[in-house]
């Protein structure tokens, strides 16, 4: 373990005793791994943040053979990710959304981007639109574009059943050999001029 590793593992080791303790992470980490993580996660409770993800993440490096430092290391910037974009969404942030939204700043998503999607949305959810946001990052559409087609279609009032469609289509385009970022422009132009479209009248 290097430098770096120690110090972390240390401090995490230092810290206050954790108040509840999951057994899953006892049974799949080494005890050095296991106190350092488990004192992020009671921090992260104290902290009023969401520790399920904290959890599933310690539990995914096990899975996946990674050593103790590194176990430790995702496990603490995830928390730091949470508490950031707990700052950003506010106190009344769902833990979905805060979950949501770190992943989002882990995707690329800046903190600034992701408080014009926080205000785009009014008083609704973001779990959604960040879902398509990483969505079409991970199908290459650059995230300046990602980002500000959400942003747009939050602003046009599109409800988050017609942006779990407009995810489907954009990714049906893509399947079918569709440039992402024009599939994505493309898709967002329609359901922006469908939302602005005046309700049909009743027929007599």
């Amino acid at each position: 373990m290097n430098a770096r590793g120690r110090a972390l593992l240390a401090l995490m080791l230092f810290a206050p005793a954790a108040g509840a303790q999951d057994v899953r992470l006892a049974s799949r980490l080494d005890k050095p791994t296991f106190a350092a993580v488990n004192a992020i996660i009671d921090s992260a409770r104290h902290a009023k943040l969401p520790t399920a993800p904290l959890v599933d993440k310690a539990l995914e490096g096990a899975a996946k053979g990674s050593d103790g430092e590194k176990i430790v290391t995702a496990v603490h910037q995830l928390s730091i990710r949470m508490s950031s974009a707990r700052r950003v969404l506010g106190a009344r942030a769902t833990a979905d959304e805060i979950k949501t939204a770190a992943g989002a700043l882990d995707a690329g998503i800046s903190q600034r981007d992701l408080a014009r999607i926080r205000a785009a949305a009014g008083n609704g959810p973001v779990t959604m639109p960040l879902a398509v946001v990483m969505d079409l990052i991970g199908r290459s559409v650059p995230v300046a574009t990602a980002t500000a087609l959400v942003v747009q279609l939050e602003r046009a009032g599109v409800k988050d059943s017609d942006l779990a469609i407009y995810q489907r289509n954009v990714r049906s385009d893509i399947d079918r050999g569709a440039d992402p970022s024009i599939a994505a422009r493309t898709r967002a132009r329609g359901l922006v001029l469908r939302a602005a479209a005046p309700p049909a009248r009743p027929t007599e």
